[in-house]
């Protein structure tokens, strides 16, 4: 029997190779049949503002006063990320008279030494990415071979939610990266030195764990969440290290800041409420996104609160969920609960994808393969429902909402299980 649950992974991979390799090559077609139609709409304002997240943060970082001048709700980010692409700041004279009108943040991605020096940073951060996933994809012996494992690695980096986030140039590259490699080295029964036989139930490994943790939170502030794994396994120490480190990576940067401690915290918290309120009308992920809005009638207030009501339901249970599906529940949470989260961090699901695939499943289970098939679908097309629009990523909004919410149902139904189980014992 286990070898044949073994047998459907593999044909359920081969699905998801089919399903992926079609969305990924009619969307090639139809981008280079008219590459000003409606597919260069997987990447951002049609593909004309490609890099600029990076080369607006470092942009903003000059003069390390980054949260009093210009568009203050784009620098919204953590002081890391400031303090960190600071330098690369000196590798182009910017001009900074005029940031409306500032055109030297465009020109400078054309200078040879800024973009070798982006170029190298992200090369390193797929590196990280994949060599991430790699070792996640070992632990179990489903995804034995290495070329499946190449191949499904190619569908994910060709999938619509990285073809965004390499047309941003964002840091969400790195940040998933941190993510995947502290789950990999914290959330395994094998992982303490303890284990090894060394004695030492805290060492080496799970304190790069804990970085990789602190690091991603004070890179995008909402991984942070899932230092909720280490409190599941009852790691204390894990989870104090991290959270130290973490506080450590908040505070240390504002005082690099040219600027009064208070004053640099005061302008962070300020631009958080900028950009909370600047996403309510533009927000593509969540439960108060305009079409969700526009299809139930609800407020963004109502949506807002069934969001939060769904996060605590996802931290409550999540514990009980095997494998896979508690990394994807607690994934799903991160990019749902906010309502500000962009396309691209839709890559925190390639973990748990990649881990689906390391483990015995049943024919039932191909409805998830579709499921993530169509989340990493670069196809765009707009269907109407009424008077309301639904573009693609409405559509792919609107099926991990399901996803989130069966995950959630197993959970609840897992919980009262065991529950019944100790009251009848």
């Amino acid at each position: 029997m286990k070898e044949r649950s073994k047998e459907v992974t593999g044909k359920l991979l081969l699905v998801f190779f089919a399903a992926s390799a079609v969305f990924f090559s009619v969307w090639l077609f139809l981008f280079m049949k008219d590459p000003t139609g409606s597919q260069r709409a997987v990447m951002h304002t049609d593909g004309n503002d490609w890099f600029m997240d990076w080369f607006n943060v470092v942009y903003y970082s000059i003069g390390k006063k980054p949260y009093i001048w210009g568009l203050t709700e784009e620098r919204s980010l953590p002081p890391l990320t400031f303090f960190l692409l600071y330098p690369f700041s000196l590798l182009y004279d910017y001009d900074v008279t005029g940031w409306v009108e500032n055109e030297t943040r465009y020109l400078s991605r054309y200078a040879q030494l800024p973009m070798v020096a982006a170029l190298a940073v992200f090369v390193f951060s797929y590196l990280l990415l994949f060599y991430a996933m790699y070792k996640s994809s070992r632990k179990g012996d489903c995804l034995r071979s290495d070329t499946g494992r190449a191949v499904l690695f190619l569908l994910l980096f060709l999938s619509g939610v990285n073809i965004y986030c390499l047309d941003r140039g964002n840091l969400q590259v790195i940040t998933a990266a941190a993510v995947f490699l502290y789950i990999y080295l914290c959330n395994d029964s094998s992982d303490s030195d303890h284990a090894k036989g060394t004695g030492r139930t805290f060492g080496i490994r799970a304190f790069i764990g804990c970085f990789c943790l602190a690091f991603a939170a004070a890179l995008k502030i909402f991984p942070a969440v899932m230092g909720i794994l280490l409190l599941y396994r009852k790691k204390w120490k894990e989870a104090v290290c991290a959270f130290v480190l973490g506080v450590s990576m908040y505070i240390l940067p504002f005082l690099w800041m040219d600027m009064p401690f208070t004053e640099a915290v005061g302008g962070f918290i300020k631009t958080l409420g900028e950009h909370a309120l600047s996403y309510m009308t533009v927000a593509e992920f969540g439960f108060s996104t305009p079409v969700i809005i526009s299809l139930t009638g609800l407020s963004h207030g109502i949506l807002q609160i069934a969001a939060y009501i769904a996060a605590v339901l996802s931290l409550c249970t999540a514990w009980i969920l095997p494998g896979w599906k508690k990394i994807m529940l607690l994934m799903l949470m991160l990019v749902m609960t906010s309502g500000q989260q962009g396309y691209y961090c839709l890559m925190f699901l390639f973990l748990p994808i990649v881990l689906f695939f390391n483990e015995e499943h049943s024919w039932r289970e191909v409805v998830y393969v579709l499921i993530f098939a169509v989340i990493l679908s670069p196809l765009q097309r707009t269907s109407y429902l009424g008077e309301t629009a639904i573009p693609a990523r409405a559509v792919i909004n609107m099926v991990m909402i399901v996803l989130y919410l069966w995950l959630i149902a197993e959970g609840i139904r897992g919980v009262l299980a065991v529950r019944r189980a100790r009251s009848v014992g």
